[in-house]
């Protein structure tokens, strides 16, 4: 699956291609500080706090229509709504993943 599935983030900002790219440049200036908070909470094992950070870059990551990143941060706010931490470490480190691909492509897009 594609990091970034384009024709839903088009479609969230109206077809406005200049509003793609502003909020595909906000997401990269954002992206950092936000996976970094929720590197912090796992790091912490703290559920309360993966849920909350999880769920607060899911939201950024949906608007995105970034799937892949999006089902990471889900899977990761459910374990921490759950408080099970046996599975933080692998779940972060798939958003990681994918959140790398992610920027990867909009570098990609922007540099285009």
């Amino acid at each position: 699956m594609e990091p970034l599935d384009w024709s839903a983030l088009k479609e969230n900002c109206a077809g406005d291609e200049s509003l793609v790219q502003e909020v595909l440049e906000l997401f990269r200036k954002e992206s950092t500080g936000l996976l970094d908070d929720v590197r912090k909470a796992v790091e912490s094992r703290d559920p309360l706090s993966v849920k909350k950070t999880a769920h607060r870059l899911k939201g950024a990551l949906v608007s995105l229509g970034a799937m892949p990143s999006v089902a990471a941060a889900r899977d990761l706010e459910k374990q921490g709504a759950d408080g099970d931490a046996s599975k933080f470490d692998v779940t972060f480190a798939t958003l990681e993943k994918e959140m790398a691909r992610l920027l990867s492509a909009i570098s990609v897009a922007h540099a285009a």
